[in-house]
C-alpha cells in the first residue's frame, strides 16, 4: 500500500508579502538596527575580535561586522529575516535609489568603539 502525503508549501511564503511599503520601511529599519545592536554588544577595542557576515540590503549585497561572543545561529536566523524583508522591499524602492558598485569587504577596523567594515576600492 502506498500513501502519498501533499503538504503545503504556504509555510515558504515570504511573511512581508503584501505590506505595504511604508510598512516595510518601518520594519527593515527596526530589524536592521535590532541586528546591529545585537551584533555589537560591546565597545570595539581590538579589530581581531569582530567577524563579518553577509546581509542583504536595498542595494544588495553587504557586510555587518559582529562580535565573536555573538551567538552565530540566533544573529544567522536575525539577518535571514531581514533578507526576506528585503527580497519584497528592495524592488519597491529600487527604482528611486542609487547604488554604488559592490565593494569586496577587506576586514574590521575600530572606530571611535565601533566596527567599521573596510571595503575596497570599485
Amino acid at each position: 500500500m502506498l500513501f502519498v502525503v501533499c503538504k503545503s508549501e504556504s509555510h515558504l511564503d515570504n511573511p512581508y508579502q503584501g505590506k505595504t511599503e511604508k510598512e516595510l520601511e518601518i520594519l527593515s529599519d527596526e530589524k536592521y538596527h535590532q541586528i546591529v545592536s545585537f551584533a555589537s554588544p560591546v565597545t570595539c577595542t581590538n579589530a581581531d575580535d569582530w567577524k563579518l557576515m553577509e546581509i542583504q540590503s536595498v542595494c544588495g549585497a553587504s557586510h555587518l561586522a559582529y562580535h565573536r561572543s555573538v551567538d552565530k545561529t540566533t544573529l544567522r536566523n536575525k539577518i535571514n529575516d531581514y533578507n526576506r524583508l528585503m527580497e519584497v522591499y528592495r524592488p519597491l524602492i529600487a527604482p528611486r535609489i542609487n547604488c554604488a558598485a559592490y565593494q569586496k569587504p577587506l576586514g574590521v577596523r575600530c572606530n571611535n568603539g565601533k566596527p567599521i567594515v573596510e571595503l575596497s576600492n570599485p
